[in-house]
């Protein structure tokens, strides 16, 4: 099996259980308000109960009452009886209690508000700094097949629904949920063939639930598929805007977009259609319950089985049930929705980065100072399986050596790179520095023993000083200017409106070509590395940002082992040892000079070259 193959995934606790366990305080005073909240609900109505059994003694009283007079003397008579029988201290008790109970709703309402605002940023902040760093450590061949946008929409979209359903959670679990038990268990106390009127919707509600979020879950998870490539979309025709103009392919883009934006809508209208009905579905439950609640409760009055005021408590408990009933409603459909996110975050963080592709080992050591002597002992390896690019590949080059890869495209010269900095992982053989195989090194300490510099300079929306000091955070201003310096960069950062403090913008928007290349090149300089790794870094340059950067190099890798890969044959004569590769293989090495004389492959590439500048240099009519 090679060091490629995979280990299964260890099972982990889903990232919004782990995240609410590591803010359990915040999450325990969220719980403790609720509770609170549930007992006072359960207790609001018996004040009224007490105030109102006072004022109209049974239910005897109150039909005898009733038959005699309408309804303005029956009130006057009862208000009456209630002044002669001195039952003010009721009204006083009752009153008092109610403000009691709706002052502490009031604050306990506070507490919960502030305490779930807080708890819902600190997870979502929790689970997206996860997110990202997970994302951050997976090897490189990952990204080549993901797509950034989606990415960026798990990271920004997705963890902020973890919030949402948070929210729901606790609500349902904590005060919506005993609140209905509650009420129902107070209930049967008091009357249980008038309680079981309630229950009568609960499986209604129940399958309701079930038939509706479903559907909802399944338009919301392909709507959010949909907007990860919609996003995906929009971040590739920012980045290559120029040639999209320059091949006029505006009217394509956009007709993609839209043709998207309308897939996405549709399914968000059809999650939102079923979310509709089933709130819709709630109401009419709720209604119907109502009505056959107070139907069978003024029966229960005629027969003397209930007073009025029981009645009260009873149609009190039944319209506390109608938030809860509704939590549950929304719970479902907001489930639903963010039950899908959920899955899109967790689909990222179960990637073991040992089966996605080259990691730390579990008896990887961080690696001392090299050296820098790199060898490749009969090395396979392919992007595809069946498809090798190396095949018992050998190269050795020794502490200090410079060399220089060339060779046809897809001869496997930045294959050769990827292995060194363990990129990817070989499918047979083995990468060695110093005689040791490199994957008995953490992946940080191998390259962190690496200076870069490739095609794409990758300068980030920072300063200037800030970019150059990523390869030695804590830099003193000494060595990042001595860093530009070598690199022949101070110059033109002094000229920038802010020199080294200059926000650059993204991608190092205004500056030229060559100018991001020495601002790599400091990078590089300033890590101080025994292993220069070199990749096209002249490609796209004109003459003059070419020597400037050449000139840079000479002095970066002076008296450190290096691997440039270049087409441009021009800018290696003086390397130490030019290797030259064809169809995964060493068909030639030497120096310049000698590669001529022999009259190979090298000689053929160069007198090519030669004569393209030849004719470039020509003159035209």
């Amino acid at each position: 099996m090679t060091q490629r193959a995979s280990r299964k995934s260890h099972p982990r606790p889903t990232q919004l259980a782990s995240a609410v366990r590591l803010h359990w305080k915040a999450a325990l005073l969220v719980a403790a308000a609720m509770a609170g909240q549930t007992l006072l609900t359960l207790a609001q109505p018996w004040p009224l109960r007490s105030m109102i059994d006072h004022v109209v003694k049974n239910p005897a009283e109150a039909h005898d009452l009733a038959a005699r007079y309408n309804l303005m003397e029956f009130i006057l008579v009862s208000v009456r009886g209630f002044v002669q029988e001195d039952r003010f201290h009721f009204l006083f008790q009752g009153i008092f209690l109610l403000a009691l109970i709706y002052c502490g709703n009031a604050l306990l309402l506070y507490v919960q508000n502030m305490a779930l605002a807080s708890l819902g940023q600190r997870v979502v902040l929790t689970i997206r700094e996860r997110l990202f760093s997970h994302l951050v450590a997976l090897p490189h061949n990952y990204f080549e097949k993901a797509r950034t946008g989606d990415l960026t929409s798990r990271i920004s979209k997705d963890t902020a629904d973890a919030q949402d359903i948070l929210e729901s959670i606790l609500t349902v679990l904590i005060r919506s949920l005993p609140t209905i038990v509650g009420i129902l268990v107070v209930s049967f106390t008091m009357d249980w063939i008038y309680a079981l009127t309630f229950l009568m919707v609960i499986p209604v509600v129940y399958w309701a639930n079930v038939f509706f979020s479903r559907r909802t879950r399944e338009a919301v998870r392909k709507q959010r598929r949909i907007e990860g490539a919609l996003a995906s979309n929009v971040q590739e025709a920012f980045y290559y805007h120029k040639a999209v103009t320059s091949l006029s392919l505006e009217s394509e883009i956009i007709d993609d977009f839209l043709e998207g934006g309308r897939e996405s809508a549709e399914h968000a209208v059809r999650a939102g259609r079923f979310q509709g009905m089933l709130t819709a579905s709630m109401d009419m439950l709720v209604g119907a319950t109502s009505l056959l609640v107070l139907f069978v409760g003024i029966l229960r009055i005629i027969h003397g089985c209930l007073t009025v005021g029981q009645l009260m408590v009873f149609l009190s408990y039944l319209n506390s049930l109608f938030k809860p009933i509704r939590e549950l409603s929304k719970f479902a459909s907001r489930w639903a929705k963010s039950a899908a996110a959920l899955e899109r975050i967790e689909e990222i963080m179960a990637l073991n980065p040992l089966e996605v592709g080259a990691s730390d080992l579990p008896h990887a050591v961080p690696a001392p100072r090299f050296r820098g002597h790199v060898e490749f002992r009969d090395v396979w390896f392919g992007y595809e399986k069946d498809h090798p690019i190396l095949q018992d590949f050998r190269l050795a080059a020794a502490a200090g050596e410079r060399v220089a890869l060339v060779g046809d495209s897809g001869s496997g010269k930045s294959t050769i790179l990827h292995l060194l900095m363990r990129l990817y992982d070989p499918d047979r053989g083995t990468v060695a520095i110093d005689g040791r195989d490199i994957r008995d090194f953490t992946l940080a300490s191998l390259r962190g023993q690496m200076a870069v510099v490739l095609q794409d300079s990758y300068i980030f929306r920072m300063s200037v000083r800030e970019n150059i000091a990523m390869a030695k955070p804590g830099a003193s201003e000494e060595e990042i200017t001595a860093a530009a310096r070598a690199a022949g960069a101070h110059d033109f950062i002094q000229r920038l409106p802010q020199g080294y403090d200059t926000q650059l913008g993204e991608g190092g928007g205004g500056l030229s070509g060559g100018q991001k290349r020495r601002l790599a090149i400091a990078r590089a300089i300033l890590r101080d590395a025994p292993i220069v790794i070199l990749d096209e870094p002249t490609v796209g340059l004109d003459a003059a940002s070419e020597k400037r950067v050449m000139e840079a190099i000479g002095r970066l890798t002076r008296g450190r082992t290096t691997f440039m890969v270049t087409h441009q044959l021009a800018t290696i004569m003086d390397f130490d040892r030019i290797v030259v590769l064809s169809g995964g293989k060493v068909v030639e090495s030497g120096r310049h000079e000698d590669l001529i004389r022999a009259d190979g492959l090298y000689r053929r590439l160069w007198e090519s070259q030669q004569a393209g500048e030849d004719s470039s240099r020509a003159p035209v009519g």
